[in-house]
């Protein structure tokens, strides 16, 4: 079972290889901690975690190894979520050449934005006693915000730095 491997996986990133913490999160969370500890039990020789952690507390030249080690990892990531994000953004292109325009997409990015406004507007304007429930809005709204933040990163590009760092993955051999 890969699911305990994750708080693992990010207590041993968060100490060694920061650069990886991010990874260890979404759809491919428990992949991206075996690897990771996979990684360590490699670089380290160790077949167990706690043996790979103290042989990383007592070693720079392990704790360089495994972060070059994750800096490589960490770029094979970065491009594969390029590569992904490339061929949504390529569907997409496709589907409006094809009909003229998206409507699905349209659909659930005014859904997405009219589901926050109608929350914030809840939360603002009617009295929601503390507890659960306005507790489980909040989350919603937290979880609505990340989305419109997507579905804008998504059709309008993102930072200029991030679009930076793009180009320098396009480049790379």
């Amino acid at each position: 079972m890969v699911l305990p491997l994750i708080p693992a996986a990010i207590g041993l990133a968060a100490e060694f290889a920061p650069q990886l913490v991010r990874w260890i999160a979404g759809e491919k969370a428990g992949e991206t901690a075996q690897e990771v500890i996979e990684l360590a039990h490699r670089v380290t020789g160790h077949d167990t975690l706690d043996g790979a952690a103290a042989a990383l507390r007592g070693s720079p030249e392990l704790v360089a190894r495994l972060r070059s080690e994750a800096a490589a990892l960490a770029a094979e990531l970065e491009k594969a979520h390029l590569a992904d994000r490339a061929d949504a953004r390529a569907r997409d292109v496709a589907v409006q050449q094809q009909r003229g325009r998206n409507a699905r997409a349209d659909v659930l990015a005014f859904a997405a934005i009219a589901g926050l406004i109608g929350l914030i507007w809840l939360v603002v304007f009617v009295e929601i006693p503390a507890g659960p429930a306005r507790d489980v809005l909040l989350l919603l709204a937290g979880a609505l915000i990340a989305v419109v933040k997507d579905v804008y990163g998504f059709e309008f590009g993102s930072s200029r730095g991030s679009k930076d760092k793009d180009e320098l993955a396009a480049r790379r051999p």
